[in-house]
């Protein structure tokens, strides 16, 4: 009998400790695999739905609308910690293509890439899965109609084109570079237009000049009259100030302005 007691004992306590690993956070369910290798596509596809219900609960940053001629782009990094969890890259070619790709992370390893792409009339979404930085499976389906109610179910493609790894990371670092205003993304002030009809501050790249940012300003404040009253002060030089990105518009937020959402707020 004490024998018998002292089994059940050890299975409560078992029982107890799997429960208190137990947790919301999104990563919790892949951290509790005792082998990284035994990640597979369910189990992706669960974190990743997780990270999406729970991006207002993180830490967000978001870059600049950056132009480079007829294209431009954005970048937005949801954190936890410290820890990155998705990056999102929005890349707009106007009539060519738009593409969204998410990037989502566990334990700073990739381990999903979603894309998206539109060109024309044509929706082409894109699955890749990854375990240990390499691609163990893609998925893909594709659809003519944006505005369909179901989409096709994804069919898997070869992968045989895995593409190299470092690629991942020069594009880690070029998203990094971009939410932080780094190297070739180090924007100046170039040139504040207050008109009528629509006010906008020009921004450029410090080391190339081939980026450039506009952002509308709605509503003006101190540094947007020491802007337009000495512009030649101010330019080529890098000042701070918070926006916002909506419908594929950086604005301008006034440090008197009342906004507390944030939805696309650089802090």
């Amino acid at each position: 009998m004490k024998f018998f007691n002292a089994l059940v004992s050890v299975y409560l306590l078992c029982v107890l400790y799997s429960c208190n690993l137990k947790s919301n956070h999104p990563q919790s369910g892949l951290a509790q695999d005792t082998v990284a290798t035994a990640i597979n596509e369910k189990i992706i596809n669960s974190y990743a739905d997780s990270i999406d219900k729970s991006m207002d609960k993180t830490e967000k940053k978001i870059s600049l609308l950056y132009t480079i001629r007829d294209h431009s782009f954005y970048a937005e990094q949801y954190q936890n910690n410290g820890s990155t969890l998705l990056m999102i890259f929005h890349d707009d070619n106007g009539a060519l293509k738009n593409t969204r790709k998410a990037f989502y992370f566990k334990n700073d390893s990739l381990v999903l890439v979603k894309t998206s792409n539109i060109q024309g009339a044509v929706l082409k979404d894109t699955l890749t899965y990854l375990r240990n930085n390499t691609i163990f499976k893609m998925a893909q389906r594709e659809s003519s109609n944006e505005s369909q109610q179901k989409k096709p179910s994804y069919k898997m493609i070869s992968t045989s084109n895995k593409g190299n790894p470092e690629a991942y990371q020069r594009k880690f670092k070029f998203l990094e570079d971009a939410l932080t205003q780094q190297n070739q993304f180090e924007m100046v002030f170039e040139a504040i237009n207050i008109l009528p009809e629509e006010s906008y501050m020009s921004l450029k790249s410090k080391t190339n000049g081939a980026y450039q940012a506009t952002l509308l300003i709605q509503e003006k404040d101190a540094l947007v009259d020491s802007l337009v009253a000495d512009p030649l002060k101010y330019k080529g030089e890098k000042i701070r100030f918070n926006w916002i990105i909506k419908d594929n518009q950086a604005i301008y937020v006034p440090v008197a302005s009342k906004v507390t959402s944030a939805k696309g707020l650089n802090k």
